[in-house]
């Protein structure tokens, strides 16, 4: 009998598109033979869509986003339903990136429906999704990441950041602690550089997550329980000083999976992919962000939940190298999350 799966995508973060892609690399390599497919799109307006019926083999295998607007395949839409609504369902596949969809706030949802998912619970997903906090459990478990401060709407002032540029250097990186793929955040060299840029970031966060910049060389690690140590991916600049979302999603970097790291350094970043996961309690996957000193000292940026997805996307590259292609991937994922 056919597992029945609704594949979750869109938004309302500024990770839609990403997320649309994520979504459609899965729904198409779901064998709909094996699994009754359902896409839900989350429109960045609060609409939910989807079709009453599963995907035909055919529709999977050539799903794109404009299913959701096709009249002949009977969608319901509705603002904010009860995920009570979509059952019978035997697990939903979050494709979502961002907030509402890697923050807990969809986790919290579907575990009070009682609808098993894929990835972290409500509880580590926030945490992991809250760059402050998530810095805090890595300390508090001996994981090495850059040295910050915490700045509040309420008392922010000139002598905080006089007191940062002085403690941490320059230049300082500014960031929104809840925002994801390196969107909300920026670099500031000087202090009329910080305060312009904190009063944009204060106008969407009462927080600030303001970091020490670590000069060196970037890479980023899986984690899939259960399965062997996958191969970090090495992370060269080419026309951008930094792994910012141009960067990611425009092709302006070299990604280099396995990474040509010495084996010693490999299987460092492969145990401390590892720790990350374990401190934040996340379950089935994640990927953790690092960067390399030039001093060769290790320092985890993030832990993200629900990594991108895309056919291209980090874990699919790490995932091939250690026997699973794209497809074998999700299927894993689905069937890892099902017994978590």
């Amino acid at each position: 009998m056919r597992k029945t799966v609704f594949v979750f995508m869109g938004g309302p973060s500024a990770e839609h598109r990403v997320s649309l892609v994520s979504g459609t690399g899965i729904v198409r390599a779901l064998d709909a033979r094996k699994y009754a497919v359902h896409p839900v799109l989350i429109a960045q307006d609060g609409h939910w869509i989807w079709g009453s019926k599963p995907l035909t083999p055919y529709q999977s295998e050539n799903f794109s986003v404009n299913f959701f607007s096709s009249a002949e395949n009977s969608m319901q839409k509705k603002m904010r339903p009860s995920p009570e609504e979509l059952k019978p369902v035997d697990i939903a596949f979050i494709a979502l990136h961002g907030r509402f969809g890697e923050d807990g706030h969809l986790q919290a949802m579907l575990d009070y429906a009682g609808i098993p998912y894929t990835g972290s619970g409500m509880l580590s997903s926030a945490l992991a999704m809250d760059k402050i906090k998530s810095k805090e459990i890595y300390i508090a478990n001996s994981i090495s990441t850059a040295s910050f401060r915490v700045w509040r709407k309420e008392n922010f002032s000139k002598e905080l950041i006089e007191e940062a540029f002085e403690t941490l250097g320059s230049p300082l990186v500014i960031k929104d602690p809840l925002g994801g793929s390196s969107l909300d955040m920026g670099f500031a060299k000087n202090i009329e550089e910080a305060g312009k840029l904190c009063e944009k970031l204060f106008e969407k966060n009462d927080r600030l997550l303001v970091e020490q910049f670590i000069s060196g060389q970037e890479t980023t690690c899986a984690y899939i329980d259960g399965c062997p140590p996958l191969p970090p991916t090495e992370i060269r600049m080419t026309t951008r000083n930094f792994f910012d979302f141009d960067a990611k999603y425009n092709g302006e970097v070299m990604e280099i999976t396995p990474a040509e790291f010495p084996p010693d350094l490999t299987k460092e970043i492969q145990n401390l992919a590892r720790k990350a996961h374990h401190a934040l309690d996340c379950e089935v996957y994640s990927r953790t962000d690092m960067i390399i000193n030039k001093e060769g000292k290790l320092f985890v940026l993030e832990t993200n939940t629900l990594p991108g997805m895309t056919p291209t996307s980090f874990i699919p590259q790490q995932a091939k190298h250690i026997g699973l292609d794209y497809r074998a991937l999700v299927e894993a994922l689905i069937e890892k999350s099902l017994v978590k």
